[in-house]
C-alpha cells in the first residue's frame, strides 16, 4: 500500500513539475501537381472557396472544411482578392446564382466535374478567376491510456486522422488547374483531457495545401507544434 501511495506521489509530483505540458506530434503525407499547363497565379486573379464535399455522416464538418481553408488563403496571401465560403455563397445568391450553383455541386457530387458554363458564372459572381473545392475523404478520432498508476490515469494520448483533397480550378478554360491530397495526423498528450478537434487537423492540412500550390510533388514530414493548431484561446499555458 506505501509503495501504491508513493508512485502516485512521484507521478503526480512529475505531472506538477512539467506544468502539466503536453506533447503534440503532426505526421503529414502529401502528394500534389500541376494538371493544366498554366501556373496558377491567385495573388493577381483571385481566388474563391465553393463549398466542401464531405462523406455520409460528415456532412456538418463542410463549413468548418470551408472556414480552415478561408483562414489558410487570407494568411498565407494577404493582398490576393481571397473570397472566403460565406463571402462567396452571398455573392452567388445575390447574383441570381443559388439554383445554377445547387445544380453545379450535385453534378459534381455524381460526375467529379464542375461544368464550365456554370463554372464561369459562379467566378464572375465572385470576381475570381480560380474556385476552389476542398473536399474531405475521412475524419477519425481515438484515445489511448498512456500511464495509469493504482487505477489512476495520468497521462493520455488524443490522436485525429483527416484526409483532404484540394482541386484549384480554372473559372476561364473550365481546367483543374492544381489539384493536392493530403493525409495527417495529430496527436496530442497530457495530463488534461484535451481532445484534438476536426478543425485544428482540418486548419493544419489547409496550410500544407495551400503552401504547395503551383508546384508538383510529394512530401512527408513530422513537426511538434508548442500548440494546439487553431485551438480557442485560453488561460493556461501548454
Amino acid at each position: 500500500m506505501l509503495k501504491t501511495i508513493c508512485a502516485v506521489g512521484i507521478a503526480l509530483g512529475t505531472a506538477g513539475l512539467t506544468g502539466c505540458a503536453v506533447t503534440n506530434q503532426v505526421h503529414a503525407d502529401l502528394d500534389y501537381g500541376d494538371v493544366a499547363v498554366q501556373g496558377v497565379s491567385f495573388d493577381t486573379l483571385g481566388v474563391g472557396i465553393l463549398t466542401p464535399s464531405a462523406p455520409t455522416g460528415k456532412e456538418s464538418d463542410k463549413q468548418a472544411l470551408g472556414d480552415a481553408l478561408g483562414a489558410a488563403l487570407t494568411e498565407a496571401l494577404p493582398s490576393a482578392r481571397i473570397m472566403p465560403l460565406p463571402q462567396m455563397l452571398s455573392a452567388i445568391n445575390e447574383s441570381g446564382l443559388a439554383r445554377v450553383y445547387a445544380d453545379m455541386l450535385e453534378e459534381y457530387e455524381n460526375t467529379g466535374i464542375l461544368e464550365r458554363e456554370r463554372l464561369t458564372q459562379i467566378g464572375e459572381a465572385g470576381g475570381v478567376r480560380y474556385l476552389v473545392k476542398f473536399n474531405l475523404g475521412d475524419f477519425e478520432q481515438s484515445s489511448d491510456k498512456r500511464l495509469s498508476i493504482a487505477g489512476i490515469r495520468m497521462f493520455d494520448t488524443w490522436r485525429a486522422t483527416i484526409r483532404v483533397h484540394l482541386e484549384v480550378w480554372d473559372a476561364v478554360t473550365g481546367e483543374i488547374a492544381w489539384q493536392g491530397n493530403e493525409e495527417l495526423v495529430f496527436a496530442h498528450e497530457g495530463v488534461k483531457e484535451r481532445p484534438v478537434s476536426f478543425a485544428q487537423v482540418a486548419r493544419l492540412a489547409a496550410n500544407d495545401l495551400v503552401d504547395k500550390v503551383g508546384q508538383s510533388g510529394q512530401a512527408s514530414s513530422d513537426t511538434t507544434p508548442e500548440t494546439l493548431a487553431a485551438a480557442p484561446p485560453r488561460e493556461e499555458t501548454l
